[in-house]
């Protein structure tokens, strides 16, 4: 599975066809080891969309803005399930990769980057009242700063990490 050649032009399927892809897409990452299959998941579901994105806090849920027929562009959810063998030097296995659409109410914790090249209004609309700019930003600055406290920096180096003059 750590190499694929995807060869899906979105952009003639209906959003029913879509669906169906990227279900089918899922089930293809689903049952198998997370070595370098997780990457691969990310990398492949980047080059399908517009834009590809995880949540603050998540690195198991990626969410991407994908291009379909009539130039509409929709929400694709995949939410990765891991086995998490007990006192094992094995890495987890994937076990279940769910994929959702708009039309689950889970999923309107959308990124900020990624509803802004979606065209379902409604979704949108509603994704920006159930999870605001604002409170991805300060979830993202908890995880800067969570990266950051362990990393043993001097005060000087902090202060310039939060200017951004340092980049992680």
């Amino acid at each position: 599975m750590t190499q694929s050649i995807l060869n899906a032009d979105l952009s003639k399927m209906s959003y029913e066809q879509f669906q169906e892809v990227m279900r089918g897409f899922a089930q293809l990452y689903s049952d198998v080891n997370s070595n370098g299959n997780y990457m691969s998941l990310f990398k492949d579901l980047k080059t399908l969309a517009k834009h590809v994105e995880r949540l603050p806090q998540d690195f198991f849920t990626f969410y991407g803005a994908y291009e379909i027929a009539d130039n509409q562009v929709v929400v694709a959810v995949f939410r990765i399930n891991l086995d998490a063998p007990m006192h094992s030097d094995t890495a987890p296995n994937m076990t279940i990769v769910e994929v959702s659409f708009a039309e689950d109410e889970r999923n309107l914790q959308c990124p900020a980057q990624v509803r802004e090249y979606l065209t379902q209004t409604d979704y949108v609309a509603q994704a920006e009242k159930a999870y605001p700019q604002i409170m991805e930003d300060l979830l993202w600055e908890k995880e800067r700063e969570k990266r950051v406290a362990k990393l043993n920096l001097s005060e000087e180096d902090k202060r310039l990490l939060f200017e951004d003059a340092i980049e992680l």
